[in-house]
């Protein structure tokens, strides 16, 4: 995903859902670092924004590679939001 795709995303993005979303991506960066997995309830809410988001783009729970670009990608938004503020 492209810098502009970042944008796009980040900015159609409602208040308190920006809120849900950062939430889940700092507990899913806590749980990664301290048990070595991702947590389930966070990657579930990323993967269903992202789905929200790129119905086109098919990206399945179950896979590994799937698992690390929906993380990176909303990482990468974050840190859009981070840079906005």
């Amino acid at each position: 995903m492209g810098r502009m795709s970042i944008q796009i995303v980040a900015s159609k993005i409602s208040k308190k859902r920006k809120s849900e979303i950062v939430n889940a991506i700092t507990k899913n960066k806590i749980s990664i670092n301290s048990n070595g997995k991702y947590d389930s309830n966070s990657l579930s809410l990323l993967f269903k924004e992202w789905h929200n988001h790129f119905p086109h783009i098919k990206q399945q729970l179950g896979c590994v590679g799937c698992r690390k670009a929906v993380s990176k990608f909303w990482d990468s938004v974050n840190k859009f939001w981070e840079l906005e503020s």
